[in-house]
């Protein structure tokens, strides 16, 4: 049985005084350690000398200090920036990171929030951090865009599911719609027949959930996932898993809408493959990325012809379609969707009492390459590496930094959010691999 007296010796060093320096209560192996030795966060002064004014007002928080509280935060995985500033009060190796003393007052939880409305709002200063991280790993020689993975991942959204308004608004306009448009006049003239005339209607219009309180996260489902409001983050990166680019979107765009800004801030890379699941897998998509003299890799997919359309052959040469029963339909004109139709005569309709219309689209061609390429050696093991790479960045995102939800409003604030965690990501990885390097 322990005594009293054991007792109270044991809990003496609460009352001890003793003489430490900060350096010397953070281990020397501390991933923060690491982030500081090989990143120089001076990069921040010159990202945000334009929202400080030099010589007027009262003296303000360290703008590098400010940042790394938010780092902090993403770096890892705290929910809300309440706990983050409780769990920098008593961590050394935050007030360590931070550099304050065990002594200094930490800035209270609304600090970060107030200046992020008055000096950053309106700014990309989150991206720009990120992009400025990964020149860091490019210059490092990490990076290798020959192969880049893409994919998108839902991040459920500071909004009641059970509070909505339904709101008609307008649909926004299909990617390519113009080029298509070309392709379908020169596809009809190559048949002979005449140009479709310019039709102006009026604007499409479709009845979508709008939340009360972040009007900008879009309503997600997806199978028999729980359906909530939330945010679509694009995501690239490449076969070693460096994070190259990413774009936030409403939970309810589909990954082929946004794909193309996406693309935007990825093909200066010049990759050679394109890595992307089912979702990505159009005619659109297939054709631009093979004009961008890319090599798209996408997986197998059902088919989505009618059943009873699904034992027909394509004849290139003659440009027809041949069906189960070796009768022939003929092309028969071009439609606006951007798909060509096919009929069999009157006589083999009444034959063999067959009246269906077989369609294909303008640039089939590109999908029947595609799958050409997934037939050919190595694409199947390149697109397996999807789970090594994209796929686990996603898990790490949401395992170890918060990337599950977000307690933010607004789209402006997610892409602040995605673009700092992704830094973070980063940056640790970056971090890690340049100390081991020695």
């Amino acid at each position: 049985m322990m005594s009293r007296d054991a007792d109270s010796k044991t809990f003496e060093a609460r009352n001890q005084v003793a003489f430490y320096a900060l350096e010397e209560l953070v281990p020397q192996d501390h991933l923060l350690r690491k982030i500081d030795k090989h990143i120089d966060f001076s990069f921040i002064y010159d990202l945000v000398e334009e929202v400080y004014c030099q010589n007027n007002g009262r003296p303000s928080i360290d703008p590098v200090t400010l940042i790394k509280i938010p780092i902090i935060q993403y770096l890892y995985g705290i929910p809300s920036m309440r706990q983050t500033i409780q769990e920098i009060s008593v961590n050394v190796a935050y007030r360590w990171f931070l550099g304050l003393s065990l002594t200094d007052v930490v800035p209270h939880f609304s600090t970060f929030g107030k200046n992020y409305k008055r000096r950053f709002e309106g700014t990309s200063l989150a991206e720009q951090i990120f992009t400025h991280i990964l020149k860091q790993c490019i210059d490092a020689q990490l990076v290798d865009g020959s192969q880049i993975f893409m994919d998108g991942t839902h991040v459920k959204a500071c909004a009641n599911a059970h509070k909505y308004t339904n709101e008609e608004v307008v649909v926004s306009a299909k990617w390519m719609a113009d080029e298509l448009m070309d392709a379908i006049q020169e596809d009809r003239e190559a048949h002979g027949k005449k140009p479709l005339k310019k039709l102006e209607k009026e604007p499409e219009t479709k009845n979508q959930k709008t939340s009360k309180h972040d009007s900008e996260a879009g309503w997600f489902h997806k199978g028999e996932h729980k359906q909530v409001f939330a945010y679509n983050v694009q995501t690239a990166c490449d076969r070693n898993g460096w994070i190259l680019g990413y774009t936030v979107h409403r939970g309810n765009v589909h990954d082929t809408q946004a794909f193309p800004s996406l693309y935007n801030k990825i093909k200066k890379f010049n990759p050679t493959y394109l890595v992307a699941d089912a979702g990505y897998k159009t005619a659109t998509i297939a054709h631009f990325i093979l004009n961008e003299a890319i090599t798209p890799v996408f997986p197998y997919t059902r088919p989505r012809k009618k059943p009873e359309n699904r034992d027909v052959v394509y004849d290139e040469y003659y440009d027809c379609y041949l069906d189960e029963n070796n009768v022939v339909h003929h092309y028969l004109t071009t439609a606006r969707d951007g798909y060509r139709q096919y009929r069999a005569s009157k006589e083999d309709q009444e034959k063999f009492n067959n009246y269906r219309v077989i369609t294909r689209h303008v640039w089939q061609d590109a999908l029947e390459t595609c799958e050409e390429i997934r037939h050919s050696d190595g694409m199947r093991d390149l697109y397996r590496q999807r789970k090594e790479t994209i796929e686990r960045q996603f898990g790490t995102a949401k395992e170890h930094h918060g990337f599950r939800y977000t307690h933010l409003v607004g789209k402006e604030l997610m892409e602040f959010k995605a673009g700092l965690t992704y830094a973070c990501i980063n940056m640790k990885k970056l971090a890690i691999l340049l100390d081991n390097r020695g």
